[in-house]
């Protein structure tokens, strides 16, 4: 999957998760939880929500 499709599909809150864990496996658990303060515990999220949150 390219940027351009990432951006435009619905993740999971697992697919999330495994992406914030990529990302932040040192401090997962608080990485987690700014992402549900910042973002909200779902159930699913836009792909351009994740990589906004991750920094891209």
């Amino acid at each position: 999957m390219n940027y351009d499709e990432a951006i435009e599909a619905t993740v999971t809150r697992e697919e999330a998760l495994s992406e914030i864990e990529k990302h932040h496996a040192w401090r997962f658990t608080e990485a987690v939880a700014e992402f549900d303060a910042d973002c909200g515990n779902r159930a699913a999220y836009k792909g351009a929500e994740v990589l906004g949150w991750l920094g891209y």
